[in-house]
């Protein structure tokens, strides 16, 4: 298996995470180990090796702390002239005994990958905005709250959103979610709420205010998505949107709240679209 010696300092960094990429500067020795040599129509041309793993110790050698560590790649840097390792995930350790400083600083690095990674799962791919699972998730944790009697669901429907779709293109209609999104996102932050991405082109925010406050908040919102222009080739295109109001006072079961509100999406296109129907 190859090995690479590194100075204790960086020994430490491939350890705990902080360092991702070793580079070696280019010697006979270090082609010799990494490339191979192809004779292509009369002429010589040298290629990488693939490695899968090798093992990287400091420069005490190799009966001190040692780790076998998956090689990703190994590519060549021209203009400095050097071997690039990049790491991946730690096979096996020998020896090795991390200082507390560095265990801190790996506990503390994990917990923000964790972090990170939850995010990325909580969020819809296309929008940024929070997804139905996440969704779940909080609207269990809002009506065991102190101030659950001002809870709402808003459920927010594209309107004529497949004739989009049909006319101008799928890209177009993601343009028109992102549009939709973002405007909802800026007006959530006003109506104390989260926002959601439930499914297609509908939306939900939770949100924590008095009833009269929220329904005007939710005018200033449906104007404003009105107001914007989507440019597109064939013609500018008009958003509306469709919302639906329940209140969290008025249920004792989850399903039955968002189903209300929902519903008062379908009343709300029913009654010409670009409307609020607000379930009292």
């Amino acid at each position: 298996m190859l090995q690479i010696l590194v100075p204790k300092e960086v020994f430490e960094e491939i350890v705990t995470t902080k360092k991702k990429i070793i580079e070696k500067k280019v010697s006979k020795y270090w082609k010799k180990e990494l490339l191979d040599i192809e004779i292509i129509n009369d002429t010589i041309e040298y290629k990488i090796k693939t490695i899968h793993k090798i093992r990287v110790a400091n420069e005490y050698g190799e009966e001190k702390p040692n780790i076998v560590i998956e090689c990703q790649k190994i590519d060549y840097n021209v203009k400095k002239n050097l071997f690039e390792f990049y790491l991946g995930r730690i096979i096996e350790k020998r020896n090795v005994q991390i200082h507390d400083d560095y265990k801190d600083t790996l506990i503390q690095q994990l917990l923000k990958e964790k972090e990170v990674l939850q995010e990325s799962m909580n969020k819809d791919h296309l929008t940024q905005v929070f997804n139905r699972r996440k969704m779940d998730e909080d609207i269990n944790a809002f009506i065991a709250q102190n101030n659950a009697a001002y809870l709402s669901a808003v459920f927010i429907d594209a309107d004529r959103f497949k004739a989009i779709n049909d006319n101008f293109g799928h890209d177009t209609g993601d343009r028109v979610l992102k549009v939709i999104a973002n405007k909802i996102k800026t007006h959530a932050n006003r109506l104390n709420g989260e926002v959601y991405r439930y499914g297609g082109e509908e939306f939900v925010m939770l949100c924590f205010l008095p009833q009269e406050q929220l329904i005007q908040g939710l005018h200033y919102l449906k104007e404003e998505i009105k107001a914007h222009k989507i440019v597109h080739p064939i013609k500018d295109i008009s958003i509306t949107v469709s919302m639906g109001v329940a209140f969290w006072k008025n249920h004792a079961h989850i399903e039955t709240f968002l189903k209300e509100a929902d519903e008062c999406v379908f009343k709300a296109k029913n009654k010409g679209r670009d409307t609020i129907e607000v379930c009292l």
